[in-house]
């Protein structure tokens, strides 16, 4: 079976992976929320996100990669993201200074699950802001998360900001 799976490219296997954690983890949402309604089901979400965004920290130890400023925590964010949701994930960075950094996305897996599978509720921002409040958080409390926009909610892109608490 390993010498059949060695012949699936890594980019291959990757796209595979997404696509399926994405897809049933969207699939999930969408019916947990049938279950118990979109306000409990934002209750969960974030949650269940706030403590993942939490591994940021474990990731950012291990690559030694430092969390000082907004624009070291973005890299951190951006770093995990782009390793965990593949290639469908499109990020850049707007803005970046020690104090604060814009960060966009333009692409991403779970925007592209949402209308594969024809949700019609804001899937994105309660679990995106809580993993972005967890993630920036655990990698210095100095700082906040903010999502600005978000393409469930008709934005043309996902922005958020990370700013250094006033």
């Amino acid at each position: 079976m390993s010498e059949l799976l060695d012949k699936v490219p890594a980019e291959t296997r990757w796209v595979i992976a997404t696509k399926g954690l994405t897809g049933a983890c969207s699939a999930y949402g969408s019916a947990l929320k049938g279950a118990i309604g979109e306000e409990k089901y934002n209750d969960f979400v974030r949650s269940v996100w706030h403590e993942a965004g939490k591994g940021a920290k474990e990731f950012a130890d291990s690559l030694g990669l430092a969390a000082g400023s907004a624009a070291e925590i973005e890299s951190i964010i951006h770093l995990l993201a782009a390793a965990s949701m593949g290639p469908e994930l499109n990020v850049e960075v707007i803005e970046a200074t020690a104090d604060k950094c814009v960060g966009k996305a333009s692409g991403c897996p779970w925007y592209e699950r949402w209308k594969e599978l024809g949700l019609d509720f804001d899937y994105c921002s309660a679990g995106h802001q809580a993993w972005g409040d967890g993630a920036t958080e655990i990698l210095n409390p100095d700082f906040v998360f903010k999502l600005t926009k978000n393409m469930v909610r008709g934005d043309s892109h996902c922005e958020w900001v990370i700013e250094r608490k006033m």
